[in-house]
């Protein structure tokens, strides 16, 4: 059986098709709406939620088994409760069950039993300040110990190769947490993630490993992907 799955993705983001090409399943079909988002921050996040609908109501007639909203910072960005009031309007204008990047993070980290977790991301100070809140309150997660690059320019993040991230997620593996999450969609490291566990001893939970793990979750299925990180590996339930 096929299993169509929609996603509303920044419309600069080339990453994921490529991450999601080379890690979903066979039988999963990717399809694709582009939301307009210039930047990483408030400003983005207000050009992203004007075009949602519009671009949920078209992706809706190819009736995917779920929507995906890859845009994590915009959870954070948004105002209280907006993760789930986003959630319910994609799904009663698409007539989809609808997820976001953040709150699937959120869920993984639950499933896998993290309480103690560390935050990598290429965005900035704010964008950390907010996924501490959101994740606290949401998900009763403590995000202990974070490093950012300060970015809001997502071509700057495309352009940012694995190194960086590498050294970052070495200092935070020594604050032995639970889980570190790598937060950003835009950031092309899935494939680096295997080799960094093993070598740093820890758990690594990417934005776009989330919504390849979201994917098999609504749609029930029991495929594990080997070689993207633990988390593909084991697929939790959740």
């Amino acid at each position: 059986m096929i299993h169509r799955i929609g996603m509303l993705l920044p419309a600069t983001n080339i990453a994921v098709e490529i991450e999601f090409n080379r890690a979903l399943p066979k039988n999963y079909q990717l399809f694709i709406s582009r939301v307009k988002v210039s930047s990483v921050d408030e400003i983005g996040w207000k050009e992203q939620d004007a075009d949602m609908d519009y671009q949920t109501e078209l992706l809706g007639t190819i009736k995917p088994e779920l929507i995906i909203m890859l845009q994590t910072a915009a959870s954070f960005y948004g105002p209280e409760n907006y993760d789930a009031d986003i959630v319910k309007r994609i799904s009663n204008i698409s007539g989809t069950p609808a997820v976001t990047t953040a709150h699937s993070i959120g869920r993984i980290l639950n499933a896998i039993g993290a309480k103690k977790v560390a935050m990598l991301s290429p965005y900035n100070s704010s964008l950390a300040v907010r996924a501490k809140e959101f994740y606290k309150k949401i998900h009763a997660i403590d995000i202990e110990s974070v490093d950012f690059f300060n970015l809001t320019d997502v071509k700057k993040i495309i352009e940012l190769g694995p190194e960086p991230a590498e050294r970052a997620i070495e200092k935070l593996a020594a604050t032995k947490p639970d889980a570190i999450i790598l937060a950003g969609g835009a950031y092309q490291i899935m494939e680096h993630i295997d080799t960094w566990e093993k070598k740093y001893n820890c758990t690594i939970v990417s934005t776009n490993q989330a919504a390849i793990w979201a994917s098999i979750q609504a749609c029930n299925g029991n495929e594990k992907i080997m070689g993207c990180g633990k988390i593909l590996e084991l697929m939790p339930r959740g």
